[in-house]
């Protein structure tokens, strides 16, 4: 029978300190700190509590206590504690309150004093007592059957136990003389002064040599005169420290000291729900244990009774699916079942399981096909494209309907997680079987049929339940027109375009490798030289940090979590004139990169059926809208640079003749920006076609556009981006290498000259203010939560997302209705759409097909969105991309 006392203060300060700051829920309300409290908690009882344990939580008061009346300079020094985290104090209680764990406070005393007092009065009734603290002042009761379980140096439940001997491994002393080292040395966090002139090293020395305090004051005399006079001088600072250190053992508190009997279910789910902790409902257990719908939960035995089903799913137009495979890439997946749902039941259709009876396979397919591809049903399923991706290998074209992974999305773009476990959760309470639980680290066609129709069925079934409330949702936010014309549609566009995936020249990129490796070596070698000649892992932070701060004595900047300097990027640039082995090492770090994400990465990539690479875009993977690419991320192959085109070099047309095309939307954000704000300026430059950034270059430096250098363009360009990415005038200096004051003269002449500009800005930010988030010219909005926070760098980060959202995401909203007009129109057509990369579109055409396909783009790109000021699209075309 254990007593677990924990020092909430110190809790809530470790967890708010530990987690990421921007930790929230969708209206904007901090929640690091209850979210680690609420961790830290669930660890313990998962790994320590037992029956008949007790837990206490002590905290804090505002209230004034008698140290600060003794010494009224008692933590004076102490930063005041961030408002972010303050507001937080009030979930907390409620979180102790909802668990059940009796709350302390001592009006006018500290929560140290409390726990003091909860030792002495209560350790004899129990086995052991821990205190849950980051405080040392606290080790001064360790002993007997006391135990400290102290915060060590990383995460929020990373605890170090000290007993009596770990006490004095660590400091040098027991837990008794504590208190009198502290009031020697004194606590800088609290603001007490202790002996000045006596540090740690000579306070632990005379402690270890003498006992007490008492007894180092009876032996000044055997002290070094120096020492000896600190002490005297110091006598009244000592007797205060002492005063101020010793913790209060009578504190007037009463508690029922109960065993723990668990929390509060309703208040903990009211709690997690407000508080958006979907992951945390998981870990306490706080969902439907039980499926209603499970008894209805069968495997399909005979083909005449997938027919009545199929017939059935017919009548009701609108039904859930979900496949289960071999593998989880979808071009070399093959079928192991097929799950069905409709509102009364589920089928799971075995296919392909190594022992049971399966169904065949083609007969299988023959019968779902004409329901799958019937465009007057909806079929609705979580990552749809991986599905269809799949039946396609069968020969199946589904009719995508809706998919819950994508509306989950649409409705909180700045959500982590869309897996179908989270959205259960989330919106129905319900915690499904996980895949873990029903393989056991098996292939799944080696799952029983019986157990496979328990997991498919399963999940099957939640897509069809997560239909209605989604929907719903997407109603209510006025997102459904954006679902159903552009999200939707998108998603077969993409699978066809992933099917299409693209053609990799292999020798291309063996020579490249060869050439990288020379490279790389003769880089390094410089590396080694410029060092002092002892070579060292380069790809190390830790040994660069070392070669770089302690060899060289280059002044360091910031350092990482784990107490070493920084070696990353933005500090390696800013250094890059204070030594030669820096551009050297930002060398390496480039070609190294290119070699190992794209160069040897690639061809291990290409798909053994098809000879091709497929990428996977990915439709929920930014808050913008923007698409994104995975597994290869081939959008983010440099373009701008030799070796970002070497590589692209390698990405050919597969067939002769053929050619690779490429369509890239000019300057489309600038002209989203004129749409959206109206400026007669910029529209009218955009109308008659002038280089835009040599207007505005000329605008801010006030000189005709025919004296425009190119230095000005540059930065007239830098300017102009800067502006839809709400950059500060201290981001442009640093983009663009001026100073401060005048990247604000150059922000204050473009806006002089661009003022329809500036009040767009600011209408969108008082817009944000007021609604909590901002929306493209499609519809698409994103919540900007950080808009409402209490702290000022927040909120200018938030001031960013919102000037920067609806310009990228309308930009995003554009491509993505080209590409589905253009997928339809090529649906007669042997041209391939094999890559999107932001603004650009990137096709495989055969010969006979190349002016009109450049035609029809151009024309669909160009056409696709009214602007007040016209869409231009530039045509690369070659051999390889």
């Amino acid at each position: 029978m254990n007593l677990y006392v924990f020092d909430g203060t110190a809790l809530i300060y470790r967890a708010f300190h530990a987690l990421p700051p921007d930790l929230s829920t969708s209206d904007g309300r901090p929640t690091n700190a209850i979210l680690g409290v609420t961790r830290m908690i669930s660890k313990f009882m998962k790994e320590r509590l037992k029956a008949k344990d007790t837990l206490i939580f002590v905290m804090d008061t505002k209230a004034q206590n008698f140290r600060q009346t003794l010494f009224e300079d008692y933590k004076a020094n102490r930063i005041p504690a961030p408002e972010e985290m303050i507001v937080q104090i009030p979930y907390v209680e409620k979180l102790i309150e909802a668990l059940k764990i009796p709350l302390l406070k001592g009006i006018g005393y500290e929560a140290d004093d409390v726990i003091a007092t909860i030792i002495k009065k209560y350790v004899q009734k129990f086995d052991m007592a821990y205190i849950v603290t980051g405080d040392k002042d606290l080790l001064q009761l360790v002993g007997g059957n006391v135990r400290v379980l102290r915060f060590g140096s990383i995460g929020v439940s990373d605890l170090v136990e000290y007993d009596e001997k770990s006490v004095v491994a660590r400091y040098g002393l027991t837990p008794s003389q504590m208190g009198d080292y502290l009031s020697l040395v004194g606590d800088e966090s609290d603001n007490i002064p202790g002996v000045k002139g006596i540090g740690e090293k000579s306070a632990t020395e005379l402690l270890q040599k003498y006992g007490t305090v008492q007894n180092i004051y009876a032996h000044l005399d055997e002290l070094p005169s120096r020492q000896a006079n600190l002490l005297k001088n110091g006598i009244d600072s000592m007797k205060m420290s002492k005063e101020l250190v010793t913790l209060f053992e009578e504190v007037p508190i009463s508690v029922d000291l109960k065993s723990y009997e668990g929390y509060d279910r309703e208040k903990l789910v009211k709690l997690f729900d407000e508080l958006e902790f979907i992951s945390l409902k998981s870990e306490f257990g706080l969902y439907d244990k039980t499926d209603s719908r499970e008894k209805n939960y069968s495997n399909v035995k005979s083909i005449d009774e997938l027919e009545r089903i199929a017939r059935d799913l017919q009548k009701t137009h609108i039904f859930s699916f979900d496949t289960e495979t071999t593998s989880l890439d979808p071009f070399s997946a093959k079928l192991v079942g097929i799950s069905l749902s409709n509102e009364e039941r589920s089928f799971y259709i075995p296919v392909g399981h190594k022992v049971g009876s399966n169904l065949p396979i083609d007969r299988v397919i023959a019968i779902l096909k004409p329901i799958f591809e019937d465009k007057n049903n909806r079929i609705v399923g979580q990552n749809l494209k991986y599905d269809l991706e799949v039946m396609k290998n069968y020969g199946v074209d589904i009719n995508a309907g809706f998919d819950t992974m994508i509306a989950a999305y649409l409705v909180d773009p700045n959500g982590r997680k869309f897996s179908l476990e989270e959205l259960a959760l989330k919106y129905l309470n319900y915690k499904g079987i996980s895949y873990e639980a029903i393989t056991g680290g098996k292939n799944f066609e080696e799952v029983s049929i019986e157990e496979a129709t328990r997991y498919s069925s399963e999940d099957s079934d939640l897509a069809y339940r997560l239909y209605p409330i989604l929907n719903k949702h997407l109603y209510e936010k006025d997102l459904i027109n954006l679902f159903n014309k552009i999200e939707m549609p998108l998603v077969g566009v993409l699978a066809r375009m992933e099917t299409n995936g693209v053609y990799v020249d292999e020798k291309i990129l063996s020579k490249l490798s060869e050439e990288y490796e020379l490279k790389l070596h003769d880089i390094e070698k410089q590396i080694y030289d410029t060092s002092g000649g002892m070579p060292f892992n380069i790809n190390s932070p830790k040994q660069l940090s070392e070669v770089l701060f302690q060899r060289l004595g280059l002044k360091p900047g910031k350092k990482t979590s784990t107490k070493a300097f920084s070696t990353s990027a933005d500090v390696l640039e800013d250094m890059v004139d204070e030594h030669p082995i820096i551009p050297l090492i930002l060398e390496y770090r480039k070609y190294f990169k290119l070699k190992s994400t794209y160069i040897d990465a690639l061809p291990k990539m290409i798909n053994s059926k098809t000879g091709r690479v497929h990428t996977s875009f990915n439709q929920t993977g930014t808050s913008t809208g923007r698409l994104s690419s995975s597994e290869p991320n081939l959008q983010n192959i440099p373009a701008r640079n030799e070796e970002g085109l070497e590589i692209r070099k390698a990405i050919k047309a597969q067939k002769d003749g053929w050619k690779i095309i490429s369509f890239d939307y000019s300057q489309i954000e600038l002209r989203v920006l004129a749409h959206v704000s109206e400026d007669e300026a910029l529209i009218d430059a955009f109308k008659e076609g002038m280089d835009v950034h040599s207007i505005t270059a000329s605008k801010i430096y006030g000189v005709s556009p025919e004296d425009v250098t190119q230095d000005m363009r540059r930065i007239g360009k830098m300017v102009n981006f800067a502006v839809t990415y709400g950059v500060s005038a201290y981001g442009l200096s640093k983009r663009v290498g001026i100073s401060v004051e005048s990247a604000n003269e150059v922000i204050t002449n473009y806006f002089k000259n661009y003022p329809k500009v500036r009040q767009y800005l600011e209408n969108t930010l008082d817009f944000a203010r007021k609604n909590g988030y901002v929306e493209t010219i499609a519809g698409r909005k994103r919540d900007i939560p950080e808009m409402k926070s209490v702290n000022h760098n927040t909120v200018e980060e938030g001031k960013r997302m919102a000037i920067n959202a609806p310009i990228q995401g309308s930009a995003a909203d554009i491509i993505k209705k080209a590409m589905i007009e253009i997928d339809e129109k090529l649906s007669n057509m042997k041209t391939m759409m094999i890559l999107q990369v932001h603004d650009e579109l990137v096709f495989e055409v055969p010969p006979d097909e190349a002016g009109k396909a450049k035609g029809m783009i151009k024309e669909s790109m160009e056409g696709i969105e009214k602007l007040k000021v016209p869409l231009e699209v530039e045509i690369e075309e070659g051999e390889s991309w």
